[in-house]
């Protein structure tokens, strides 16, 4: 307390000087620092959600470097991917040119071919020599065709032309009825009746009415025998029933082949080459000019046993004996050669580039995760699986020895390489996603960043124009409180003047 006496006046005039002062001093303080509130004091409310803002803002910024690093991290991924798909691709053209050289060809025996040439068979024939144009009238009655013990009843009648005679046969003993006797027309225009296979005997059997057979020029009773294998085979010296032929291929188990007429057993040509067709480790044929055995390239053995009957081999032109193949060595190709090295290359580098794609200590192409935080209490984020993308990893493995020499070698090979190309798109395409989100999330990381700081910063900052303009109010208030206060200064002097 001061023992000085001030007037009402003038410690009115200073009390609102001080007052002025006060407000001055928080005016510039605002203008100094910018903010209406600077502390605690100031509006604890606002101050205390401005600072909450902020911190958020805060640890939000800092979680903004390990998103980006992330980000990087999966760029690193992405270019590793591209390089990887160009190696693997150059894989492929090495292991496709491979391919278009000479396939080697590898040890072991060559194929070859056993042929014999079998003797004639022939089929029973006959044609008639009196029917002129048509059957003349009287001319009606039956054509009877004998094959073995039975007949077989043709109705013919007066007008009949040769089309209709051959039609009508054909429907009872021809491709349309018995397919045993075909019928058909010479080419003169008189009836032609052949065997269908050789092993059809027929003959024209008396009819109650034979006159049909005499105006078709055909004589009764005689037989039209043909000449089957079977038949080739018993003039040899060989029996029906018991004649076989046996077939061991590469040492495997004999295969027989009866020849007679009992149920699975051989008579014809024909029938010997659907029996053929059965046969397992050759392929075999036969015809009328020759019967052939082509044993296939084997890597281990080669060769064709014919056995049996000599009979049947006579009547089949064959000699019963062992064939084998020529043995030879492989020679590989070169070019096949150097491409599978070429092609071991790359899977190399590959190895060495999966484990060189890691970003500040993550290889997501080397099996390691990726887990990107997105908010402070670390409840949202996203995990990112690695991946194992070296050269097994892709199913890709080198090829050792003579793979290359082979071109079903190299066609798996070029099928996994392909299947590898699959497994890269698709991992990229993850990749890419997941690089969209968290690109996504930084995005929205760095908005919401903004956002908080302009609500804390709504919360404390002061508006410097009304400061500004209060700061002159109060210089001039000042003024003004300084003139009162000299004024009634004054008014103190001019009193003690008068009653001193």
């Amino acid at each position: 307390m001061s023992d000085i006496v001030l007037s009402a006046g003038v410690r009115q005039n200073l009390l609102s000087l001080q007052n002025t002062a006060q407000l001055m001093s928080v005016t510039q303080n605002r203008l100094a620092t910018g903010k209406k509130v600077n502390s605690a004091l100031d509006n604890p409310s606002n101050f205390f959600t401005s600072q909450s803002l902020s911190n958020r803002a805060s640890d939000l910024n800092s979680l903004l470097d390990s998103i980006g690093q992330a980000q990087k991290t999966l760029e690193a991924a992405d270019n590793g991917i591209t390089a990887l798909t160009k190696l693997v691709e150059s894989a492929k053209s090495i292991a496709k040119q491979a391919r278009q050289a000479p396939q080697a060809v590898g040890a072991g025996y060559s194929a070859f071919s056993v042929t014999g040439t079998p003797q004639t068979e022939t089929l029973g024939t006959v044609t008639g020599a009196g029917l002129g144009a048509t059957l003349g009238a009287g001319n009606d009655g039956n054509l009877i065709i004998r094959v073995g013990a039975a007949d077989y009843t043709v109705a013919l009648v007066a007008g009949d032309d040769i089309t209709t005679i051959v039609n009508k046969v054909n429907a009872v003993v021809g491709s349309g009825g018995a397919n045993l006797v075909q019928a058909s027309d010479d080419g003169s225009g008189q009836l032609k009746l052949d065997a269908v296979t050789a092993d059809v005997d027929f003959s024209i059997n008396a009819s109650s009415d034979d006159v049909t057979s005499a105006a078709l020029g055909l004589t009764e009773g005689t037989n039209h025998n043909s000449t089957s294998l079977l038949d080739n085979i018993v003039a040899a010296g060989g029996t029906a029933g018991t004649a076989n032929m046996n077939v061991t291929v590469n040492g495997g188990a004999a295969q027989n082949i009866v020849f007679g007429t009992g149920a699975g057993q051989v008579s014809t040509i024909a029938e010997l080459n659907t029996k053929l067709g059965t046969l397992s480790g050759t392929t075999a044929s036969a015809t009328g000019s020759a019967a052939t055995f082509n044993v296939a390239t084997s890597t281990t053995q080669n060769s064709l046993t014919l056995g049996g009957t000599a009979a049947v081999a006579t009547a089949l032109g064959l000699t019963f004996t062992t064939t084998n193949g020529t043995a030879y060595t492989s020679t590989p190709d070169p070019t096949r050669a150097s491409a599978q090295s070429d092609f071991n290359n790359v899977l190399a580098q590959i190895d060495a580039l999966t484990q060189d794609a890691s970003y500040n200590g993550v290889n997501l192409l080397n099996g390691d995760n990726l887990k990107v935080v997105f908010n402070e209490q670390g409840t949202s984020s996203l995990t990112i699986n690695g991946v194992t993308f070296d050269a097994a990893g892709l199913g890709l493995s080198a090829v050792s020895g003579t793979g290359f020499q082979s071109d079903a070698n190299i066609d798996a090979v070029v099928a996994n390489v392909d299947a590898a190309l699959k497994t890269l798109r698709t991992q990229a395409s993850a990749f890419g996603a997941n690089l969209t989100t968290v690109q996504t999330r930084q995005d929205f990381t760095k908005a919401l960043i903004q956002t908080l700081q302009t609500g804390a910063d709504n919360l404390v900052l002061a508006d410097t124009n009304e400061e500004g303009a209060n700061m002159l109010a109060l210089q001039t208030r000042q003024q003004l409180s300084t003139t009162a206060l000299s004024l009634s200064a004054q008014a103190d002097q001019a009193v003690l003047r008068l009653f001193g």
